[in-house]
């Protein structure tokens, strides 16, 4: 797999980034944190979501319990909207987080360069969306124009449409 620069570092590492985390905690960490890092293709993260979505059987094998998979894409606490392993849909619809018409089911992660992957059990749905908008420069334009919610809407009424 061919993996393109993460970010032109001129602050930590003064150098271009090519198959190491950008994230600033983790560059000080010295480049591992649980939290940054990880490099995949789409298919390859497809395939991991497919495998929660199918609570934790892929191919025919049992990966992970089901029961460990309900745990933790769970909502785990009233006064957050996180579970132990994810984040999850937005109760509050002025935010429309991660998508205006996700349904309460939706878990999944918004990361730091922009890439999300966001699972909805209700529409048997993996929606991932592959992004970097750090290089070479940090950029605020992804955020601002709610290019990922405005896609994974396309998706929704997509799949409306086919029902």
């Amino acid at each position: 797999m061919q993996i393109i620069p993460s970010e032109d570092d001129e602050v930590y590492r003064k150098s271009e980034l090519i198959g190491y985390v950008n994230d600033p905690t983790a560059a000080l960490m010295g480049g591992v944190a649980g939290h940054a890092g990880l490099f995949a293709s789409a298919n390859d993260i497809a395939i991991l979501y497919q495998m929660l979505l199918n609570k934790g059987t892929y191919g025919g094998d049992q990966f992970i319990k089901s029961e460990t998979v309900d745990l933790f894409t769970a909502k785990q606490s009233p006064i957050s909207r996180r579970g132990y392993g994810f984040d999850r849909w937005d109760p509050i619809a002025d935010r429309k987080y991660p998508s205006e018409l996700a349904s309460p089911y939706t878990y999944g992660h918004t990361g730091y360069t922009g890439t999300c992957v966001w699972v909805d059990p209700k529409y048997n749905l993996v929606y991932i969306f592959l992004s970097n908008r750090t290089y070479p420069t940090v950029s605020s334009k992804l955020g601002s124009l709610n290019i990922r919610p405005r896609i994974q809407d396309v998706v929704y009424k997509a799949i409306a449409k086919g029902m």
